[in-house]
């Protein structure tokens, strides 16, 4: 009698976190051989998914030297929990009298409702659910109960390696040799999978979605469109703009615990004003996340999101214009934000002297620190409109 694992996936694309994960599985479980299925279920709900034909090429060129490894779709994918169903009972009747086990991520198992749906699942095949956080794990611990004995949960310990990270990295021209099998990476350039007009964007839509409210993911499009807008009428690169602002606040929901947690695993010190404001954090863990998680190499995106809170002295246009799009987004109700809102199209450094008077007021009136880059942001701001006030006296008086 053969263990035959059954590993249900998107693999969009397949890369060394999956080969890793398998060969554990195989070691932990005595598997002899394992099933690779493609779904075109995926747990984040923007995902833009790649051609079955190009995912399949892919799967076969990662495993082609791996004969325990086998893809096991021939040119559909699986689209919901009934065809999931009946492609296991299908795996069980070729593989009758094998031990069977069903790979799947417990996202996507609650997502589908899988167990509920079909409790007989457990007449004839064991799961094996793959969790990625602690949070996943003591929700599925829970659970599991509900299950039966024969589901073993599986929390995620290799290297922190993402599907999305590599097709982010596609899209902004650069490879990913680093967590791709060769051949993979070659079809992956040469086919152009990840690298189609507009999917860089997509994919930090995909990001930025699949990680916050839908509130504050509203706000991060609507910033997104201001940013665009602004980047139009100063003539900045308009993408870039778009990108910047709907990644600006991907990480303004974690607790303050993970927050910290990111920036001094970077090995980061926060400044004593910057230890009492945690409502800044998000900016520092924002920039860090985008480049080490995601794989934005953009300096320009990745300053823009570390100073969208606190601004600093000598920032770049672009800079400005993510900032003040966070300000003078559609969602924004202040009082005065109709004003800013016109100065902004007309006058960037106004409108940013402009929103900073409000900040500082508003951060004196609750007796809060102010952080230093501030302060330094609003004075050069200041003394370059004196220079200029005194410019333009001047040149009137020699008139």
């Amino acid at each position: 009698m053969s263990n035959i694992g059954v590993f249900i996936q998107v693999f969009n694309p397949i890369h060394n976190g999956h080969m890793l994960l398998m060969d554990k599985l195989k070691e932990k479980f005595g598997m002899d051989k394992i099933l690779l299925v493609l779904s075109n279920i995926s747990r984040n709900k923007y995902e833009q998914v790649a051609l079955i034909e190009d995912r399949l090429n892919m799967c076969r060129l990662a495993t082609k030297n791996c004969q325990q490894f086998e893809v096991y779709n021939s040119d559909k994918d699986l689209k919901n929990a009934n065809q999931i169903f009946d492609m296991l009972q299908k795996v069980k009747s070729k593989f009758y009298f094998d031990g069977l086990y069903f790979i799947i991520e417990y996202g996507l198992m609650v997502s589908l409702n899988f167990c509920y749906a079909y409790g007989n699942i457990f007449d004839f095949v064991s799961i094996i659910l793959i969790v990625f956080s602690e949070e996943e794990y003591l929700s599925a611990k829970k659970k599991i109960k509900k299950f039966g004995k024969n589901v073993s949960i599986i929390k995620l310990e290799i290297p922190n390696i993402s599907s999305q990270y590599v097709r982010i990295r596609f899209a902004q021209g650069l490879g990913c040799s680093r967590y791709l099998n060769r051949d993979v990476e070659k079809y992956i350039l040469k086919h152009g999978v990840y690298s189609q007009k507009g999917a860089l964007f997509r994919e930090c839509f995909d990001a930025s979605g699949n990680r916050l409210s839908i509130k504050r993911f509203t706000h991060c499009q609507m910033v997104a469109k201001a940013a665009k807008g602004l980047a139009k009428i100063y003539h900045e690169d308009e993408k870039k703009a778009e990108i910047a602002g709907i990644l600006h606040d991907i990480v303004k929901e974690k607790d303050k615990k993970s927050l910290l947690r990111i920036i001094q695993d970077e090995g980061m010190v926060l400044n004593p004003v910057e230890k009492s404001s945690p409502k800044i954090w998000h900016a520092i863990a924002g920039a860090i996340y985008c480049k080490k998680w995601l794989g934005i190499e953009s300096e320009q995106i990745l300053n823009a999101i570390r100073y969208h809170t606190t601004a600093r002295k000598n920032m770049t246009k672009f800079e400005k214009i993510i900032y003040i799009a966070d300000c003078i987004s559609d969602d924004r109700k202040y009082r005065e934000v109709d004003f800013e809102r016109k100065l902004a199209k007309s006058d960037l450094d106004m409108a940013l002297l402009f929103h900073l008077k409000l900040s500082i007021k508003q951060l004196c009136e609750k007796n809060c620190s102010i952080h230093p880059a501030t302060i330094d942001c609003y004075n050069q701001l200041c003394n370059n409109f004196q220079k200029k006030c005194e410019e333009q006296g001047g040149d009137r008086h020699e008139n």
